[in-house]
């Protein structure tokens, strides 16, 4: 039988013991809804679960394996020199295995708060004349080729949980002590949609700088920090679907919802949206009865 709460009690916040706070977890509170966040980490509700991307997943593996030879042999990788990069190559590190595997590892960092603060990094690169450390991700996708010019990869609002990707990687080693520098990269892999299926796709990589900026992270922080603490439920976001996909569940079987304050209220519906549902309900319960 399957049950929606966590049974794992490191799952679930307590105050007086350390909580693990990954890239992921970070990203949800800061750009997406804070009461499912809230309900998760403060009620151990289960998310909905997220089918894995295998097919991005080899992509990953592929790139890290290509960049590992580079790395043995201390040389700049052909996409590093194709978008001309001088003096990069991969970095070499005993805890690289370690910095990314985000499940159980990744780079950490205990901060004051008590919070272990972990991510997972795809690839770190280093700058052979001043040393720098240079952060690394793979994606791989299928867009148009103009989508990928820098301007318009990151004007793309979907694209936001990249900026805090890299940005919370490069805060979390330079908490490490390692020097960082501001510029990041996205190693996109692109799939070409326009050609027939032969047993292999068609991928063209590009290079898309990043210039992070981690002054949010702090802040962020605190707030995380004062919601779990808090006893109080916290606004959902106006765009969660999940929080919307509850309300219409709800009205669906109880027919309606009682108008109550908006700051103990998951959201507004409108009158209209109240109507087509009732009408909905009141259908479904004529087929069952009859």
């Amino acid at each position: 039988m399957i049950n929606g709460l966590k049974v794992r009690k490191s799952s679930i916040y307590n105050k007086n013991e350390t909580f693990r706070i990954s890239r992921s977890k970070f990203s949800n509170f800061y750009l997406r809804c804070k009461l499912c966040f809230y309900l998760e980490h403060k009620h151990g509700l289960k998310p909905t679960p997220v089918l894995p991307y295998t097919l991005n997943n080899a992509v990953d593996q592929n790139l890290k394996l290509s960049f590992d030879i580079c790395r043995e042999q201390k040389i700049p990788h052909k996409i590093i020199t194709n978008y001309g990069l001088k003096n990069v190559i991969p970095y070499q590190h005993k805890d690289l295995e370690k910095w990314r595997q985000s499940l159980r590892q990744g780079i950490q960092f205990l901060h004051s708060t008590n919070f272990l603060l972990t991510g997972g990094v795809d690839d770190v690169w280093t700058d052979t004349i001043t040393s720098e450390l240079i952060i690394a991700d793979y994606k791989a996708q299928a867009k148009k080729i103009e989508d990928l010019k820098p301007e318009n990869y990151w004007s793309n609002p979907n694209h936001e949980d990249y900026k805090v990707q890299l940005s919370f990687y490069k805060y979390l080693f330079e908490k490490n002590g390692f020097q960082v520098k501001k510029t990041a990269y996205i190693v996109h892999v692109n799939a070409n949609k326009d050609v027939p299926f032969e047993n292999s796709l068609d991928f063209y990589t590009s290079l898309i700088p990043y210039e992070t900026n981690d002054k949010f992270i702090e802040p962020t922080i605190a707030a995380l920090k004062n919601c779990l603490d808090s006893d109080s439920f916290p606004e959902p976001h106006e765009n969660c679907y999940q929080c919307t996909n509850f309300l219409a569940r709800k009205l669906i079987f109880d027919g309606y919802i009682p108008i109550i304050k908006k700051k103990n209220f998951f959201i507004i519906i409108k009158e209209r949206i109240i109507l087509l549902l009732s009408k909905m309900t009141n259908f479904i319960l004529k087929i069952f009865l009859k």
